[in-house]
């Protein structure tokens, strides 16, 4: 949108371009026009009832280090290509982790930046991590955050009992890989062939929660029409007033800048490096 806004610039600064008041005024128009055009879907999704709506408060179970919850993301990030060359010299320290030691701690922490580095950076940092009990009701306050592949399904309505509904309509219409990855999940679950964790985030107790790691996990369970499936989720949530700040939880303007910041601000950290030391301390 922006790419077509600078061609129309251009092309009205060849047609109007006989004064510099015109020059001005066209360009004016057009950036007025611009910002009328981006705010919209931001207006929207402020409005929307389910944007504005509370819950019940969930229950918390037990609180979690955050060390504890790194732990459980790279479990389920492990089978990725990023960590072939690591799998098997790591492969205890992911699956079987001594959470009492800091060296540990900081390797799987260098591991889990190898490729959710931006995502991790974006979360604030007073987050407090709990293990929660969801019940079929709280199910209604989850939303998946919109990427590429969920968009194309959720048709701008993301919370969960939404999109999976559309994906039933399709599951077994369409074979690409998102759909038979859903399905291939759906099969799994049931017999414990992934990790149950999902991590979610969100400001409080009483609002809606966003899906961080595990979508498609969810979705499958879902999909499965198993209330035991459900159950058999783990799920963990952070917590901060600060949330709504972050890009994962609150997409707009103002957190995609905030998360290209990070992204410039972090651009020259390499995570292999990090590993490469803790390898050389241990030869």
């Amino acid at each position: 949108m922006q790419l077509a806004f600078s061609g129309a610039l251009a092309l009205g600064i060849y047609v109007f371009h006989q004064t510099l008041h015109q020059v001005i005024v066209v360009q004016l128009l057009l950036m007025i026009v611009l910002l009328i055009v981006l705010m919209i879907p931001l207006v929207r999704q402020k409005m929307a009832p389910e944007a504005l709506g509370t819950y019940s408060s969930i229950r918390l179970l037990r609180s979690l280090s955050e060390e504890e919850v790194i732990a459980e993301f790279l479990r389920s990030e492990f089978h990725h290509p990023e960590f072939t060359d690591y799998r098997s010299e790591f492969n205890r320290l992911v699956l079987q982790p001594d959470l009492s030691s800091p060296r540990e701690n900081a390797l799987r922490r260098a591991l889990l930046f190898l490729r959710r580095g931006p995502m991790w950076r974006e979360l604030p940092a007073d987050t407090r991590w709990c293990q929660v009990e969801l019940n079929p009701d709280d199910l209604a306050r989850i939303r998946f955050f919109p990427r590429a592949q969920w968009r194309r399904v959720a048709q701008g309505n993301f919370y969960l009992k939404d999109v999976v509904e559309r994906i039933r309509l399709r599951l077994d219409a369409d074979d690409d890989d998102f759909f038979r990855k859903l399905r291939h999940l759906s099969d799994s679950l049931p017999n414990n062939l992934v990790n149950p964790t999902v991590l979610l985030i969100g400001v409080d107790e009483t609002g809606p929660l966003t899906i961080l790691d595990g979508n498609h996990r969810m979705a499958a369970a879902m999909l499965s029409q198993s209330p035991a499936t459900l159950r058999d989720l783990r799920f963990i949530c952070g917590f901060s007033p600060a949330m709504i700040h972050c890009c994962w939880y609150a997409t707009n303007v103002n957190t995609l800048l905030r998360y290209l910041r990070n992204l410039i601000r972090h651009f020259t950290y390499d995570a292999e490096s990090d590993i490469g030391r803790f390898q050389e301390s241990d030869s």
